[in-house]
């Protein structure tokens, strides 16, 4: 089977995990890699530090509770699901989970739902996701394969927003994000 790539899309996890950080880095995608979800608690933490960002907007899934424990100790203004879109826009940053991630595209996948709302990863200027490294596949197909039903909100999200609506004049953000970032937990050895 070919890819929209046209390549075919790998069998290997390994190999998969890096079609898939090739992939996003083209998109201007920063991928990092950490061991645990300690650690890529305490890499989330950094890269905020690094932004100075003060007022982070998160989802409260179980798998970022180490984050924002992280986030709160470093006294991190956190803007918790249900809070009014105006405050989630004046968010420094967002910080979220992941289900899936897409080798062939440099794709994230995003289901929104209570605690997990799609403004944290839309409106402010720099989204980090969460993803397990388990947790990307090859393709598309590989997705729908996996999924069976669908949520009502899925969103899928290959690199920062782009756009040249006026005078086909490339701009980042106008969209969404400037900048994501990707922090991926663990080994690859399930994904594809």
């Amino acid at each position: 089977m070919e890819t929209s790539a046209g390549l075919e899309p790998p069998s290997d996890p390994r190999e998969t995990l890096r079609r898939f950080i090739a992939r996003a880095a083209q998109l201007g995608v920063r991928v990092e890699v950490a061991a645990t979800a300690g650690d890529a608690a305490d890499r989330i933490t950094a890269l905020l530090a690094e932004r100075r960002a003060r007022t982070v907007a998160v989802w409260t899934t179980p798998e970022l509770a180490p984050v924002l424990d992280r986030l709160r100790t470093a006294g991190v203004d956190l803007v918790l699901p249900g809070a009014p879109p105006e405050r989630v826009a004046e968010a420094d940053a967002g910080v979220t989970g992941a289900e899936w991630g897409i080798a062939d595209t440099g794709t994230l996948v995003l289901a929104s739902g209570p605690d997990r709302p799609r403004l944290a990863s839309l409106l402010p200027p720099v989204h980090i996701a969460l993803l397990d490294a388990e947790r990307v596949l090859p393709d598309l197909p590989a997705l729908f394969g996996r999924t069976g039903v669908l949520p009502s909100t899925l969103t899928l999200i290959t690199g920062p927003s782009r756009s040249a609506d006026i005078g086909l004049v490339p701009v980042l953000g106008a969209h969404g994000p400037m900048e994501v970032v990707v922090v991926l937990v663990g080994p690859p050895t399930a994904a594809g």
